[in-house]
């Protein structure tokens, strides 16, 4: 059975995220700041009476240009069980859900080993394009 992902882009990189783990999508959202959070932390948003908090992906991912401002859109990921904090992040353009077999992907390189490619689980291969597949866990942790 194909795995299903969501594309999206951030900072022109073209990304995925498996589709089983997103909630929603949200877009022209209006968020409030927190004082002194980590610099990864954009803030907090209120979905319906749950309290969501925004990562910037673009930053944990170690991109060279994270300009937040203009990003009015968000994927809200699920919860993980026994975990009931739900966490999203910010992204520039959506994309499309596409079907990845396993032939279309693989485990990224050896010779990404920078601490931000932890965030990355998988790479697929797609035409001329490659996408970066999210791993959920590790950007919620």
């Amino acid at each position: 059975m194909p795995l299903k992902i969501l594309t999206f882009y951030l900072d022109g990189y073209l990304l995925g995220i498996d589709i089983t783990v997103v909630k929603e999508i949200n877009r022209n959202i209006a968020y409030t700041p927190v004082p002194d959070a980590p610099p990864h932390i954009v803030g907090l948003l209120n979905v319906r009476g749950q309290v969501v908090t925004l990562f910037d992906l673009a930053r944990l991912l170690g991109f060279a240009r994270t300009d937040i401002g203009q990003r009015n859109s968000c994927i809200i990921l699920k919860t993980i069980p026994g975990n009931s904090c739900y966490a999203g992040f910010l992204f520039d353009q959506p994309g499309s859900v596409i079907d990845v077999t396993d032939e279309m992907s693989e485990l990224p390189p050896a010779n990404l080993n920078h601490p931000e490619n932890v965030y990355i689980e998988r790479i697929v291969k797609m035409n001329a394009e490659v996408i970066m597949v999210i791993d959920r866990k590790r950007v919620i942790q």
